[in-house]
């Protein structure tokens, strides 16, 4: 039963004088009038940890058109805009503590793509917004009046100010559900059109947002122009026609000198799988959603994986249709990657030659006649591309300027050239036809998509690891699991640490759903499949606010790279 205001205002003048500990009483739930503040948790010690909050406020009270939560696209919209507006305004409410500490206000802040997260729920009668606050500390004690002043004037005013729809830019949210809804659509229109990916005229690649843009000396910035050979148009619901170059499904290789921007375009396309916000210039980079970025990662651990399309046995004591190593090569990882990828459904791989083993992108003819095949177990990209596109409808984009072999697999041949694209396929193919290299085929022209392996239940049981010393946290780039820090950093589509916080949880669950005889797949199916349907929520028993969403293909990695993982 929520208490009133002015219940909390004497419990917080109590208060004043007493030991920071004493503030694990204001627990509970209190009725501001037009929305209610629930305090869900206050630690021990508060001037070391932070408490988490929610607020509460009915639909009715917030003034908001119901259009505007009107279907999933406007709904994550409007969500990543709320918090991004508690996000701005929370410094302006956070309260100075002169000779102590706290009195700060925070949310989990977006960074320039827009995620689903927990950290603003909306239902059918009400908006909830989930953030954390240093409660006021001076000297170990409780500041009686600064706390009063915390709880009646800074979170009242920052809600007011962040949530209610008289009071934020509405010509901003309109802007915020429309440019998403928009991204939403072009992708959803990829597949009609024979496409993966699509980058519109005047968009910038390079990360940078349009204010930093604006500083910056206008010869310095180059936008997109599409070559007229490349040249699709697309009709949104809210923007209407835009032109931008369209890449084709099947073997893309773009190339081009150093620093003309090939893997900057690679990572825009990386990151094309999620929508940015407005403003950002890569509002219309998309990408087919279930795109997996593809690099080596020396030194990761396997775990009975089947590379042997890739690999060839070459002894008795490596089986590569169930490879396994504690510290696996770049050719074992990076194979190993693109066989996870594929068990998992890809239908585009994105690779670039600067961060691949070497002796996986090509063997050119000359290597070839020097060292036959039968010495050379590893069979290289671009003898596997043209087979995994053909018998599994998988395409790739390649960066790569170092072998000219690609000629004659390509499908599509871009040649960056100071940021601007170029459609090169015909002169490559005329290269190719007046240069043969004579070189041979190393793939037996088959491949089957993986098969579904089953992880031992007992090998993803989070519980602690008996250890002495204290644990070493890790920061970004790590999935803290149990008393495990999982090395994510080269799954390079994870791009914030609570989506890192989420995949955690997801592995839990996914550990409650294995059965002992469910593959991976299953079980990561029907933990996205919860999400979709229940929403974060679901990875956890209490209301958290610093949760983001992720996909399988991330969900899977982290598990494969659990150091104590067993597969059957």
């Amino acid at each position: 039963m929520e208490k009133k205001l002015k219940q909390l205002d004497e419990i917080l003048n109590s208060l004043d004088g007493k030991m920071s500990r004493e503030y694990k009483k204001i627990a509970d739930t209190y009725d501001y009038g037009d929305f209610s503040l629930i305090i869900d948790y206050v630690p021990d010690d508060p001037s070391n940890r932070v408490s988490r909050l929610r607020v509460r406020v009915p639909m009715k009270n917030t003034g908001f058109p119901k259009n505007v939560f009107a279907g999933i696209s406007r709904e994550i919209a409007a969500r990543d805009f709320l918090s991004r507006s508690f996000g701005t305004n929370a410094p302006l409410f956070s309260l100075k503590i002169p000779g102590g500490r706290g009195g700060r206000i925070a949310i989990d802040t977006p960074n320039k793509e827009i995620l689903e997260t927990s950290a603003v729920v909306v239902g059918n009668e009400f908006l909830e917004i989930r953030f954390i606050v240093e409660l006021p500390i001076i000297n170990g004690k409780i500041p009686g009046s600064k706390v009063v002043e915390f709880f009646m004037k800074c979170i009242p005013g920052i809600i007011r100010n962040s949530l209610f729809f008289k009071n934020i830019d509405n010509d901003m949210l309109v802007r915020w559900f429309e440019h998403n809804e928009d991204a939403d659509a072009l992708r959803n229109m990829l597949g009609e059109r024979g496409l993966v990916a699509f980058i519109a005229d005047g968009s910038a690649l390079v990360n940078r947002s349009f204010h930093e843009l604006r500083t910056l000396d206008p010869d310095d910035i180059v936008l997109f122009e599409t070559p007229d050979e490349l040249a699709v148009t697309f009709d949104l619901p809210n923007r209407g026609k835009v032109r931008g170059m369209g890449i084709p499904a099947g073997i893309t290789l773009i190339t081009g000198g150093k620093s003309h921007g090939k893997s900057t375009l690679l990572r825009a396309l990386e990151l094309g799988i999620y929508n940015h916000i407005p403003g950002d210039d890569r509002e219309l980079v998309v990408t087919v959603n279930d795109a997996v970025g593809i690099c080596a990662e020396e030194g990761r651990r396997i775990e009975r994986v089947d590379i042997s399309p890739f690999v060839a046995n070459t002894s008795k004591n490596i089986d590569t249709e169930n490879f396994s190593s504690e510290c696996a090569s770049a050719l074992e990882s990076q194979t190993s990657n693109i066989m996870e990828a594929l068990e998992f459904d890809t239908s585009l791989l994105l690779i670039d030659e600067d961060t691949s083993a070497a002796n996986l992108i090509t063997r050119d003819a000359r290597m070839q006649a020097l060292v036959p095949k039968e010495e050379e177990p590893a069979t290289p990209l671009v003898d596997i591309l043209p087979v995994i596109r053909d018998e599994l409808n998988v395409s790739t984009v390649l960066i790569g300027s170092g072998s000219g072999d690609y000629f004659d697999c390509a499908d599509t041949i871009i040649a960056m050239k100071n940021f601007k694209p170029f459609s090169v396929t015909a002169e490559a193919k005329r290269i190719a036809r007046e240069n043969p290299t004579g070189r041979v085929s190393e793939n037996n022209g088959h491949f089957s998509r993986p098969k579904g392996r089953c992880p031992l239940t007992h090998s993803l049981d989070p519980l602690k690891i008996k250890q002495t010393g204290t644990l070493k946290h890790h920061g970004s780039g790590y999935v803290q699991y149990g008393e495990e820090f999982i090395d994510v950093s080269k799954v390079t589509q994870l791009i914030k640490q609570s989506q890192a916080r989420g995949i955690s949880r997801g592995i839990a669950l996914v550990y409650r759903l294995m059965d002992g005889s469910n593959s991976l797949k299953d079980a990561v199916d029907k933990v996205m499949t919860r999400i979709e349907t229940v929403g974060l929520d679901t990875l956890s028993n209490r209301c958290m606010g610093d949760l983001a969403g992720f996909r399988a293909y991330e969900l899977a990695a982290a598990i494969n790279r659990i150091k104590r993982l067993k597969v059957k």
